[in-house]
């Protein structure tokens, strides 16, 4: 019996979370963060997909069956099975202060397999944003479809001119996600408040800071 394609197993994505808060999808995250002096000018990331979901995606897409993502395949991936993680705000909170946001764009994204494993990767420009010092990444699903977890060595710097900032993680116990369980895929509001109805999370984040 043929899978699922996968631009219906997005689909039922984007329809399940209201209903469920079970993950069925787990990855690992790590990011590379490209500094320029005291400033960010972005950052990639890369994941890596469990068996269950990389096979689904191997399967569909590798039309050759060659073990490899040609161009058109990567790019049928992009259009098929990445590009709705926009309403998602591809899984990225961006946080300075009490400010959060979802990145506005991504770039260049990639896919490639080994091992049987899939993995994504792509790149968040943050030029002219003033991220730079003390600001915060969460990579987090708040919809819980996708367990996500950082890899053993989540993040690297790359740092062009001047000191390198160091960085932490920590659960946010200060600034919380609030959610709308029940709410629309399309709903992205980044409420500040809770009010009734929403659920409260706690990310893990990524603290980018320079030392005194």
């Amino acid at each position: 019996m043929r899978t699922i394609p996968l631009i219906l197993f997005v689909l039922i994505l984007a329809f399940e979370t209201a209903v469920s808060a079970h993950p069925h999808v787990r990855l690992y995250s790590k990011l590379e963060v490209e500094y320029s002096e005291d400033k960010c000018a972005g950052f990639w990331v890369e994941w890596q997909f469990d068996d269950y979901f990389s096979a689904s995606v191997i399967h569909e897409f590798d039309k050759n069956k060659n073990g490899l993502f040609e161009d058109n395949e990567i790019k049928d991936i992009y259009n098929g099975a990445f590009i709705n993680l926009k309403n998602y705000g591809y899984f990225l909170f961006l946080r300075k202060n009490k400010m959060r946001q979802h990145p506005k764009k991504v770039e260049n994204f990639k896919a490639w397999q080994k091992d049987n494993l899939l993995f994504y990767c792509f790149y968040v420009p943050l030029q002219g944003m003033n991220y730079g010092d003390d600001f915060y990444i969460a990579v987090f699903d708040r919809s819980f479809y996708c367990d996500i977890k950082y890899s053993e060595i989540p993040v690297t710097i790359k740092q062009t001119s001047g000191k390198s900032p160091e960085f932490e993680i920590a659960k946010n116990k200060d600034y919380p996600v609030y959610y709308n369980p029940l709410g629309a895929a399309s709903d992205m509001r980044i409420y500040k408040k809770w009010k009734p109805g929403l659920e409260t999370a706690y990310p893990d984040e990524i603290r980018l800071f320079f030392k005194e």
